[in-house]
């Protein structure tokens, strides 16, 4: 069962400028993780906010659950979709769980507070992401790493089918890079939610055992399951002939056990 099709996607920021995206066309099933991978002006940050309902005045379409993305009220696909960006807004009076807690609001009435659901929901998740000592301080107090583990655990806490991150692990450490993609490869698995993100780390759609987008210049050059898109001779389309796998260079990479 398909949660998004995106159909014969192009956009440019200015009638002038060069196409940032042309004629993009993917699906992603239900349960699945779709890593997008590409250099820097790839066109990956300028996908995502389109499927997040972030940019319009593009051609194509982009469909969620069976419904047209632009047929939507903001309140509609709140009820869809999640999303994370780069730098997510925050208001730094709030507390973490207050935060967390905000990010339940999209299935109560405009009266309605937060009841004991909500709460024990937005601990249950706080504790998988291992930040329940975060929940009394205010944003304000937090590092700018606690603060994206912060914005991507409100996203799971919204509890829809899609979830969307713009470079989920950009400002983590190692460990928690760690930490949060084995979160996100439990819950696609698990809870059959589906995922796309972004990343500048090919080995991330490995370890996630994804489907991958491999974008150059605005365009999908290939697509497929992580083990036969992440090679050295496909990314070599993309990085340049230096690239190598990791048992050819002269010292041993440090990783995580899965």
């Amino acid at each position: 069962m398909k949660t998004i099709d995106v159909k014969n996607i192009s956009f440019r920021y200015r009638k002038k400028d060069r196409p940032v995206l042309n004629d993009v066309s993917f699906s992603c099933e239900k349960g699945t993780v779709n890593v997008l991978i590409g250099l820097n002006g790839s066109g990956k940050t300028t996908l995502i906010k389109i499927i997040a309902g972030l940019l319009e005045n593009y051609s194509g379409e982009v469909i969620v659950e069976d419904e047209n993305l632009q047929s939507l009220s903001i309140s509609e696909r709140s009820k869809k979709m999640a999303y994370v960006s780069q730098k997510s807004g925050f208001i730094d009076d709030f507390s973490v769980e207050e935060y967390l807690l905000f990010g339940t609001v999209n299935n109560m009435k405009f009266y309605q507070s937060p009841k004991d659901e909500e709460k024990r929901n937005v601990l249950n998740c706080a504790m998988q992401f291992g930040i329940t000592h975060l929940l009394d301080k205010k944003l304000s107090e937090i590092s700018g790493g606690e603060r994206q583990i912060v914005a991507i655990c409100a996203a799971i806490v919204q509890n829809t089918n899609l979830i969307v991150l713009d470079e989920p692990t950009s400002a983590l450490d190692i460990k928690n890079q760690h930490a949060v993609l084995s979160i996100i490869k439990k819950i696609a698995k698990e809870q059959e939610k589906t995922f796309i993100l972004s990343s500048h780390n090919p080995n991330h759609a490995l370890y996630l055992d994804s489907n991958v987008l491999l974008l150059k210049n605005g365009t999908i050059v290939a697509q497929g399951q992580a083990y036969d898109i992440v090679n050295v001779e496909t990314l070599k389309t993309i990085y340049g002939e230096d690239i190598c796998y990791a048992s050819d260079l002269e010292y041993k990479e440090i990783s995580f056990k899965d």
